[in-house]
């Protein structure tokens, strides 16, 4: 009789087995020709179709990511996808912007604003590589019916910039905001312990204060003055107007607006943020005048896209090369254990770190980095691959994009040079903890938690409170995790426990006042960071090679066409109501994703909201 439920529950498995692999075998080939037929139907697209004198035009529209993230074929297909808009690598726009500058075929650069999504120092990256384009003598054009801060810019470092006469452009500085819910957890009798060490470390205050504390205030402050210095800096620069004219406050712009009759696009022009006013019947015209028509159909114009143009120019083998520089990106929050490709994960990103360390063509590793931080635990399996790289005689450079913050610094201070960008948002070198317990919630509805247990440790839970002496351990061990924190700052970069702790208590810092207190080396982007790498290993002749999750088959084909067929597939407007309930939630969201098994974290809440 034991054997029958045996056999029995077996074939059962089997018959689940075989109905799964039955099932993906049909999902994948509805996906492929869903998507085949999709891909037909673009490939004679004329934007495919390149010409000599056509203009690479680059519609910024999506979140500019170091790297992408795996895709759901079918939420990508009905629209039902809540992560956010589209995203745009960096590394391909930079690379086609570089490759158009010298290609014949090119006769220059179009953009185009969209829903543009990018930490400062993305942006610097992709204006320094329009200014490297405009030294072929290429013209480089903005055509927008409406400039937000973010893509004004960007239009700032082109040749010209044309507006609708309907158009604005909307400049409103930066700040940081956050929600506080305090209050609304006492209503909800729901009870926040946190336990922190760093008088800056302000991610846990939505949960325990009604508002930003003074040491938050100080340090955002400080931190958005350096960013807002450089845009405004640039910009005045770029445009050659006083950066005064970025700075206005409301009664002094409502006194500019009335000087030009409440036309918003007019004052643009008049006060030298554009050149021209044109309709879009107009800038078609021009670029029509500029570039010329295509020669298969002359009612369109002759340019390319970026997923066009990138067709043409990016390689398409592997590196082969027996000296190869490996790239590996650490992008977005660190968690435990396996993670998907676009974000951190201790084991999987650990693993790309081995897998460089283990191939003997790569000689030396750029660990790219965009992360606030997140696991105290995943920080350090990361840190002790990129210490295994250097025992094994392979040099690590730290390369900081937008952010490298708490987490973020933890896995780069080892490196054997670190550089950040002058608006790489980091620092941040703090710990907390942050338990919530719902013990009052649960008694006024009258549920409660009781049993027994051997030892009083098997009785904590988030439905009883949290007795004293385990907060006392939790506040220990944060203590320790702090001074290993800043002693590992203190031996990576030669200083003083005493220097670190005066700039670490979890305060951010912009990249340049980064290097001023010698937590960087030296300024630079990506491609800086790369010839840093070769330098140390005295290489003259490498290859670079990006080192990365394997995609499954469908993700690869997805990343191949996704940019191609993306303007076919039906878009899903978000809401007020949907942005209202993002924000609120944003913070209950990131708390339920963090998976510290001993509830420590590195994490910068500040370093997202300010990009």
């Amino acid at each position: 009789m034991s054997k029958q439920p045996s056999m029995f529950m077996r074939f059962i498995k089997l018959i689940g087995s075989l109905l799964n692999t039955f099932r993906r075998i049909v999902v994948n080939l509805v996906f492929f020709i869903f998507l085949g037929f999709l891909l037909v139907t673009v490939s004679g697209d004329d934007q495919a179709k390149l010409e000599e004198g056509a203009a690479l035009i680059l519609e910024l529209d999506g979140i500019i990511v170091e790297q992408k993230r795996q895709l759901d074929p079918f939420e990508m297909i009905t629209g039902s996808s809540s992560d956010g808009p589209q995203e745009i690598l960096l590394a391909d726009l930079l690379f086609a912007i570089d490759q158009a500058a010298a290609d014949s075929r090119i006769g220059g650069l179009v953009l185009r604003p969209g829903q543009l999504v990018a930490g400062q120092a993305k942006l610097d990256d992709i204006g320094n590589a329009i200014d490297r384009f405009k030294q072929s003598g290429k013209p480089v054009l903005m055509q927008a019916g409406w400039l937000d801060q973010r893509n004004y810019y960007l239009a700032s470092f082109a040749d010209e910039i044309q507006l609708n006469p309907g158009g604005m452009v909307s400049i409103e500085g930066m700040g940081i905001y956050r929600l506080y819910y305090k209050e609304a957890l006492a209503k909800l009798k729901v009870n926040t312990h946190l336990f922190r060490v760093g008088k800056y470390k302000s991610f846990a205050e939505s949960y325990t204060e009604q508002g930003m504390s003074a040491p938050a205030k100080e340090a955002n402050e400080a931190l958005l003055n350096d960013l807002w210095g450089s845009y405004t800096t640039t910009v005045a620069q770029n445009r050659n107007i006083e950066s005064a004219l970025l700075n206005m406050d409301l009664e002094h712009l409502s006194s500019v607006l009335a000087d030009h009759q409440g036309d918003f696009a007019e004052m643009a022009l008049q006060t030298g943020l554009i050149d021209q006013l044109y309709t879009d019947i107009q800038m078609r015209e021009d670029l029509f005048a500029r570039f010329g028509a295509s020669s298969a159909d002359k009612k369109e114009l002759r340019a390319i896209g970026l997923n066009g143009y990138l067709g043409h120019v990016k390689p398409m083998l592997e590196p082969n090369s027996e000296d190869q520089i490996g790239i590996v990106v650490a992008k977005g929050t660190i968690l435990n254990g396996e993670q998907p490709a676009g974000t951190i994960g201790g084991i999987s990103t650990a693993r790309l770190l081995r897998e460089a360390r283990q191939d003997d063509k790569i000689k030396a590793v750029v660990l790219r980095i965009d992360s606030g931080g997140g696991s105290a635990y995943a920080s350090e399996q990361i840190r002790q691959e990129v210490l295994a790289l250097q025992e094994a005689g392979k040099p690590v450079v730290a390369s900081m994009g937008s952010v490298a913050a708490s987490g973020g610094y933890w896995i780069a201070a080892n490196a054997d040079h670190i550089y950040a960008q002058t608006n790489t948002i980091t620092g941040s070198i703090g710990i907390i903890s942050l338990i919530t317990t719902f013990e009052e919630a649960a008694e006024a509805i009258g549920v409660s938690a009781d049993g027994v247990g051997t030892t009083e440790m098997a009785g904590l839970s988030v439905l009883r409170p949290l007795p004293d002496s385990f907060k006392r351990i939790l506040q220990l061990n944060m203590n320790k995790g702090y001074q290993d924190f800043i002693d590992l700052v203190a031996n990576a970069r030669d200083m003083s426990l005493e220097e670190v702790d005066a700039v670490a208590q979890g305060r951010v810092w912009s990249g340049s006042a980064a290097l001023e207190l010698g937590l960087v080396d030296e300024l630079g982007g990506l491609q800086q960071a790369i010839d840093t790498a070769a330098a140390l290993t005295q290489l003259d002749d490498f290859e670079q090679r990006v080192i990365g999750p394997k995609l499954s088959p469908e993700q690869e084909f997805l990343q191949h066409i996704f940019g191609t067929v993306q303007a076919w597939l039906p878009s899903r407007d978000v809401s007020s109501i949907e942005i209202l309930a993002q924000q609120l939630l944003a913070p209950f969201q990131l708390q339920m994703q963090l998976d510290d098994p001993k509830h420590i974290y590195m994490l910068c809440l500040e370093c997202e909201t300010s990009l």
